[in-house]
């Protein structure tokens, strides 16, 4: 019996304690950066991927896909590629106020162009 109120409280505080860590870490990791200059921003997000992103930035404010005009095709004619090549995966997502363009102002969005999972064009616009 006292062998297994032993187990007992300790199982309980290591449980406490996890959850304390776990909270503490996911406090650190939820810090993102207020602002950052252009430059910053671009060789800190160029190339990597989405959960990079997500775990640095949090989630966008908006998110969006390309979306082809209908009458595309026959402005540009046939495509040459084969119908079986795969398709590149493409997703912008945006962020607002958050890279600045001089000391006291920031542009007013910011848009993140993923292609297949990689962060590849990043645009800022006010």
């Amino acid at each position: 019996m006292n062998h297994t109120k032993l187990s007992l409280t300790l199982a309980i505080s290591c449980v406490i304690a996890g959850l304390l860590f776990s909270n503490l870490s996911l406090a650190e990791s939820s810090k993102a950066k207020s602002t950052y200059q252009e430059m910053e921003f671009i060789q800190t997000f160029k190339g990597k991927n989405k959960a990079f992103v997500l775990q640095t930035l949090g989630k966008p404010t908006k998110k969006s896909k390309p979306v082809k005009p209908s009458n595309a095709d026959s402005i540009v004619g046939q495509a040459n590629s084969p119908d079986n090549l795969k398709k590149d995966d493409i997703e912008m997502w945006y962020y607002f106020n958050l890279v600045k363009y001089n000391t006291k102002n920031t542009y007013k969005q910011a848009e993140i162009t993923f292609i297949n999972d990689a962060a590849t064009n990043m645009m800022f616009l006010n």
